[in-house]
């Protein structure tokens, strides 16, 4: 894997990781208050199958955080300013949880741009105890910096760390509180390219979101795969699970 490196885009600059050759690309997508290392068990097997780019999305890890607020549309920008710096025309977008929110966005703004959608343990829609949940998230964030953040989601004993600016993070939190008023499932019938869900049995956001999210697409477009025993971070704790999905997924639809 090569070091990271910046890309300055029009209003600030994400740090981004780049490996792997061939015609197939990948971008890789991380969820929220993750950043690009979430993906180091998953790269060697994407390297052997194409590009890999993996990127700390604005305000994660050590990008940097414009101001705000920001729309689903914005990180969506972000993505496709990352493929014009790569060069790359069309990608396969990688994305978890959050990061499964931009890509969606991202494929239904810039069809053109994406191949194909591998989403994880992610979600279309929430409810509104949800939406109430990321706004606490972002005043902890406001409030109490990257501390905050790490205890409003995972509680005062946990020991995560968390890496990146903690106002640019509660702006992305936000982001994602749309979900309720504005969620993706309606849109998702125009989605073009193919996709493939995959979700933890035991994954706290539930295997319920993935399915509401494949009822959505268009009829024969889409793979869902639930992984048994398993929670929200496939790429950490099922990375060969997830690589036979990803495998079977490229040769049915020829990707």
């Amino acid at each position: 894997m090569n070091e990271p490196r910046r890309i300055e885009l029009a209003t600030h600059e994400l740090r981004v990781a780049t490996s792997g050759t061939g015609n197939r690309h990948f971008l890789c997508l991380h969820g929220l208050v993750d950043d690009l290392e979430i993906w180091s068990a998953l790269v060697p097997a994407l390297e052997d199958r194409g590009r890999v780019c993996r990127i700390d999305q604005r305000g994660h890890g050590a990008s940097e955080a414009p101001p705000g607020p920001y729309t689903r549309a914005d990180l969506a920008k972000d993505v496709v300013g990352v493929l014009d710096a790569e060069g790359a025309s069309r990608t396969i977008l990688v994305g978890h949880s959050m990061g499964g929110v931009v890509a969606m966005e991202t494929a239904l703004v810039y069809p053109e741009r994406v191949a194909g959608l591998v989403l994880i343990g992610t979600a279309s829609e929430c409810v509104e105890k949800v939406a109430r949940w990321y706004e606490r998230i972002a005043k902890a964030g406001e409030e109490r910096g990257n501390d905050g953040l790490r205890e409003a989601i995972y509680g005062a004993d946990s020991r995560k760390e968390i890496r990146g600016d903690a106002q640019g993070i509660a702006h992305v939190t936000r982001m994602l509180a749309s979900l309720y008023d504005a969620p993706l499932t309606p849109e998702l019938d125009r989605l073009r390219c193919p996709v493939l869900l995959t979700v933890g049995e035991k994954d706290p956001m539930g295997p319920k979101a993935s399915r509401i999210l494949y009822d959505a697409l268009p009829p024969g477009s889409a793979a869902l795969v639930t992984v048994p025993g398993r929670g929200h971070w496939l790429q950490l704790d099922a990375p060969q699970e997830l690589v036979a999905a990803l495998d079977a997924w490229l040769l049915e639809f020829a990707l």
